[in-house]
Parts: structure tokens; sequence; C-alpha cells
């Protein structure tokens, strides 16, 4: 597995510095090759992806790239489980490998993937809508690299990772397929994807191999138009130098701070869909922001709640050391602390009772 330390702005540099797609050049490129299936997945993933690998045949040609949503702190072995799930070899996903048909990689644990026109890069740039790996810059990355020849699939999950990448592969004219959410053992991240997708297929999840099958024996079509600059623009915004002052490209600066960072963050809008991105690379939907911002007040409740019970200490502390010829000050000081305890019962009752 590639070190995690791989060099992020080298990995975009490589993907972004690719002809125009428009062009002649960059559409014989887009078809040249295997096909490219990109699969996203989270909670009720692991049995999904048996299910769906296990259908697929040996001879099936095209390139096929999976993220899971992963502990950075827990051990997984899915390239094995894929591999003993069907017939085609799984790995985990390097940096610098070729990219080849009839083979299964899998993004590795606290890392993210991100195709080039002929190879794979892994980098552990910031984390996207609270997940690395996460879903979105892959299906981004592969939309922009290969536009028609790439098939996006959104399985079960819960939130909405994967929306946003599956309108790049939309946009640059590829195939978008999601596992039908009444299929799904977690509806939400497909339903997600529906919701703020014109999709393709919309599919019980026995159905997507066969499909895939036959999307791989059909040729890829001719782009038919220029993909939006947007998921270029995205891909370059995921280098942790990006400057401040380009962010202009990808939206409006809205009124809100990055939980991760506390910088800035920008709004930027895809077909309806309100996602924001900071300068430093994080990423955020509306739903994983506020999911963010909820962790964020805890953490400072909790912060504020030790810093008050600090206080009253102190003051009892220092309201012992006086003698009775300081009556008054004793008494103050008491009080002060009888008053920090009061606010810091607010505090304990609003951190054990409801989600702020």
């Amino acid at each position: 597995m590639a070190s995690p330390q791989t060099d992020a702005a080298a990995s975009v540099d490589a993907i972004v510095a690719q002809p125009d797609p428009a062009t002649d050049e960059a559409t014989a490129a887009s078809q040249a090759g295997p096909p490219i299936v990109v699969v996203g997945t989270s909670a009720g993933g692991v049995s999904a992806l048996r299910e769906l690998v296990g259908a697929l045949p040996a001879d099936y040609p095209a390139a096929v790239f999976i993220v899971l949503h992963i502990s950075p702190d827990a051990p997984s072995g899915l390239p094995d489980v894929l591999k003993r799930a069907g017939s085609l070899p799984a790995a985990w996903a390097e940096d610098g490998m070729a990219i080849e048909g009839g083979r299964i990689l899998v993004a590795p644990p606290d890392c993210h993937v991100l195709l080039e026109p002929q190879r794979v890069s892994v980098t552990r740039g910031p984390k996207e809508n609270r997940h690395r790996p996460a879903i979105d810059p892959l299906f981004r990355s592969a939309a922009w690299s290969f536009g028609p020849r790439v098939t996006g699939v959104v399985l079960t999950g819960s939130l909405d990772d994967g929306t946003a990448g599956l309108w790049a592969v939309k946009s640059c004219g590829g195939t978008t397929v999601v596992q039908d959410p009444g299929d799904a053992e977690f509806a939400e991240m497909p339903s997600n994807a529906l919701m703020h997708n014109r999709v393709d297929h919309r599919l019980p999840l026995a159905q997507i191999a066969p499909l895939l099958v036959t999307l791989a024996q059909k040729a890829a079509p001719s782009a038919s138009a220029e993909p939006p600059s947007q998921v270029k623009d995205e891909i370059e915004a995921t280098r942790m130098n990006r400057e401040l002052r380009d962010m202009a490209r990808l939206g409006t600066l809205s009124p809100f701070t990055c939980p991760s960072c506390r910088g800035a963050l920008w709004e930027l809008e895809e077909n309806g869909h309100l996602r924001y991105r900071c300068h430093t690379g994080h990423a955020y939907t509306h739903t994983s922001l506020l999911i963010d911002q909820n962790t964020a007040i805890e953490e400072a409740m909790y912060s504020a709640l030790r810093a008050v019970e600090e206080k009253a200490t102190a003051l009892r502390r220092l309201a012992d050391r006086w003698d009775d010829r300081f009556a008054v000050i004793k008494r103050d000081y008491a009080q002060r602390a009888a008053d920090l305890d009061g606010t810091a019962d607010v505090l304990r009752n609003l951190l054990g009772g409801s989600t702020p």
C-alpha cells in the first residue's frame, strides 16, 4: 500500500493537466482502454459488495474501483473478502498502479483514490463528507479522466457521499446506477443520490451486476458536450496549498466556517444540491456539515463546562484562605462560586439532553 504521505498536489496536477476532454484527442483517449466502473458504499456495504462482485464473471473486462467508508483505526481485509466472493482478483489500490481491466482495486483506509488517464493515485488528502476514503473524489476524478467510459454505482449507505460524484459522472457523459433504496440495507445514501440526480438506472442489487456486464460489452459513446469546468476545479481544489482567491471559481463565500480547520467555506450548487468546501480542501454536503457543526457545538459546550467548573473551584479555594476579618470577600467569592455551579448545571443538562 502507498505511503499516506503521497503528494496530493502532484496527483491533482497530473489529473487536471490532461487535454480538454471536449477535444478530439481527449475524446479518443476516453474511448481507449477498459471500461471504468466506480462503486461507492457505506453502511451495509460489505455484504452488498460480496453479492455484486460474486455475480461478475471471471472474464469481466472492466477496471473496477471501490470505496467503502472504512475506519482508519480498524483493520480491514476487504480485498480478501471480495476475492473469496467472486472470480476477479482484488487488492488494495496503490499509488502509481496501472489501470487494468478484469481487476478490482479497493481504496485503502484513511486514503483517497483518484484516477488519472494512465494510473491510479492514492493520496491522504483532506476529508470529504467527513470521510477518507470518500466516494466523491474517486467518482469525480474518474469522470474527468475517462468521461463516457465510466459507470458510477452507489449502493447501500448512510448520509449522502456519492451524490456529487454521480453528478460529475453524468455531467462528463458517463452512466449512473443506484441501488433501489427499497432493496438497500441502508436507504439514505441511494435515496439522496436519486433525489439530486437524473440517474440512468435504479435497480435492486441482484440486477446491477448483469447490467454492468451488458454495459461493458458496448462501446463507450462519444462525449456529447464539454464537461463542466467545476468538475476540474474541484479536483484542483483538493490541493492543500490552493490559494484563497481562486475559490471564487468554485462558488460563493458563505457565512460558515469549516468545522475541521475553521477556515471560510464556499458554497457550491450542483443541480440544486448544496455543498461546501474550504480553501484547504475539506468538503461537505449540507448534511455532513450539520453533523460536524453539532460535534463542534458539543465540544465547545464541554470546554465551557470545564472552564466554569475550574473557576468555581478556584473561587472556593481562594475563599477558604480568607479569615473572618475578610468575611465580605469570603461571602463574595462563595456566592460567585455558587452562581457558576448553577451555570455548570445548565451546561450538564444541555449535554445530557437532546442533540444541540
